[in-house]
């Protein structure tokens, strides 16, 4: 897991796609806010424990991927408003197919080609507030620092 002072370093891609979790209850709907190569950001209106594993499908546009996730944060205890998303973040635990995590590398990959301004316009806003790498090149165009992104 990464270690949290370097969280919000890794660089984070702004997407929209839903998934389901397999919980103790049933199914839970949600859907991803953001993605980086360590897990994702997600709002999804059922209460999940925090430091617990879970089954995850991710519907991405042409494919769905399979994964176990666990779920590292929650905002549900403050969550008192309703103009007030849910929230959770979850780590990839195990993608068990080769096949999937390919689709999903792939799936990240496409999502990070495009220019940040159809991100944008393509998934909305997020509440999640974006890496300084990802500010820089949204900004610039370029790597910060002129330096290779690192490679899952």
């Amino acid at each position: 897991m990464v270690d949290p002072m370097k969280r919000r370093e890794l660089l984070r891609l702004s997407v929209v796609w839903p998934l389901m979790i397999k919980t103790e209850n049933g199914k839970a709907r949600g859907e991803t806010r953001n993605i980086t190569g360590e897990g994702f950001f997600l709002y999804c209106s059922e209460r999940l424990r925090e430091g617990v594993v879970y089954p995850v499908v991710i519907k991405l546009p042409e494919k769905l991927v399979e994964m176990k996730g666990k779920v590292t944060w929650s905002n549900l205890d403050n969550c008192a408003s309703l103009h007030f998303s849910p929230a959770m973040g979850f780590y990839f635990m195990r993608i068990d197919e080769e096949k999937d995590k390919q689709i999903l590398r792939e799936a990240i990959l496409y999502q990070g080609k495009k220019p940040p301004r159809l991100q944008e316009e393509a998934d909305g806003p997020t509440d999640s507030l974006p890496s300084r790498e990802a500010e820089e090149t949204a900004h610039t165009g370029t790597n910060p620092g002129d330096t290779p992104l690192p490679r899952n």
